[in-house]
């Protein structure tokens, strides 16, 4: 199963817990999934209104900050962890 690294702010939504696996083929599903175990969750990382991963966060899958939409396949044994973005100047 997927596992995500859950940031600290995101915490208190899945008991302390810093990780979690959940089932999932897409990245949709694996964030829906996490919500079911902390619920709360998916509401926090995914921009309902635009459909995508909120812009202030960053996805990194196995350890590789990507662009990832929420329709993109995820693998069984993929390790994500959302990350705050990095905007500079």
């Amino acid at each position: 199963m997927p596992r995500i690294t859950v940031p600290s702010l995101l915490r208190p939504l899945c008991d302390g817990r810093n990780e979690v696996e959940v089932p999932g083929g897409t990245l949709d599903a694996v964030l829906r999934a996490a919500d079911k175990e902390c619920p709360g969750f998916y509401e926090r990382v995914v921009d309902t209104e635009e459909n995508r991963v909120r812009v202030e966060l960053a996805i990194a899958m196995d350890g590789e900050v990507v662009t990832l939409y929420l329709h993109e396949p995820i693998a069984e044994d993929a390790h994500l962890a959302i990350v705050p973005a990095i905007s500079g100047g």
